[in-house]
């Protein structure tokens, strides 16, 4: 959620990551990641999800250089408020680019936009965000800088492909998912999310938030929180096909509202299904303390399909 007025944000997430800045325009702003193991979901699939730091940064990022410009010196930001929309299928592997721009700046706010495209230059998702001049200080951390934590990580957990999960329900997956018979994915296991209650259209889960999770500010990312709020709706979705159908979360749209601490206490994230019709259905979600602190609020729309008649 914090992004240097400067340069690309030489934060935990963004070097753990591999994400890069393409170039020195700020106007547009090209950013760069590679898609790896690592960002794969219990199905093996990339998701929203999988690119919520790359989504965070390549809106914040241009509206962050906005501020800077308009302030003549350097501003910390933050963002407020993120919304992104799928299109084309996510590539299972490969590059893909962001190409982001300030739409309007003004001396508190800016909001800027910005295009994802795959390697043959397919749009994949369009994402929205609106930034906040703040005057919170970052913190220095010199005995972990970011390149030591993105070597200290381990590599990806496996996951279990169609053929494990074909002879299940959505909502048997997510219990395999809970009682460990079915592998949470590595994605899950990057963000430490462990499934505590499950039932058609409700899942609980617990994340820790981690050392490599930390923005600038000591907390955690808000490109993390986004594959937070994807990962446990996503969740919420897989509940409600039967044997052999499947979900995609169409949209996203997160209102950052606090940050936890990383590292810190365990965190709890939950979703539940506000309506499901034959083809859509309609998420909520949150990001709470153990003491009630609400951190995020977010809502998704998942597409439905039943299974193959083949």
């Amino acid at each position: 959620m914090s992004i240097s007025t400067q340069t690309l944000p030489i934060d935990r997430p963004v070097t753990v990551l591999g994400i890069t800045r393409e170039g020195f325009s700020s106007d547009p702003m090209r950013i760069v990641q590679t898609l790896g193991p690592r960002l794969l979901d219990h199905r093996g699939e990339i998701t929203i999800g999988s690119l919520g730091v790359f989504t965070d940064v390549v809106v914040g990022a241009p509206a962050a250089a906005a501020l800077r410009d308009r302030a003549g010196e350097p501003v910390g930001t933050v963002l407020a408020q993120l919304s992104v929309s799928a299109a084309n299928p996510f590539p299972s592997g490969g590059t893909i680019v962001g190409t982001g721009r300030a739409l309007h700046t003004d001396d508190a706010t800016s909001l800027a936009a910005a295009e994802i495209v795959d390697e043959s230059g397919s749009l994949v998702a369009h994402v929205v965000g609106r930034a906040m001049a703040v005057g919170r200080a970052s913190i220095d951390d010199p005995e972990a800088p970011p390149t030591a934590v993105a070597q200290s990580m381990p590599g990806p957990e496996p996951w279990d492909g169609p053929e494990s999960l074909a002879g299940r329900s959505g909502l048997g997956i997510v219990e395999g998912i809970a009682d460990g018979t079915i592998a949470r994915g590595p994605l899950a296991a990057l963000l430490g999310l462990r499934v505590q209650q499950s039932e058609r259209g409700r899942v609980d889960a617990l994340v820790t938030p981690a050392d490599w999770m930390a923005n600038r500010f000591g907390s955690i990312h808000g490109g993390v929180l986004v594959s937070i709020a994807d990962t446990i709706t996503g969740l919420a979705a897989q509940t409600l096909p039967e044997q052999g159908g499947q979900y995609r979360i169409l949209n996203l749209g997160i209102d950052y509202l606090r940050s936890p601490d990383a590292p810190g206490p365990d965190v709890l994230a939950q979703a539940e299904v506000v309506r499901a019709g034959r083809r859509l259905a309609t998420i909520e979600a949150r990001l709470t303390g153990e003491d009630g602190t609400v951190f995020f609020r977010a809502h998704a729309n998942a597409q439905l399909f039943a299974a193959s008649s083949d």
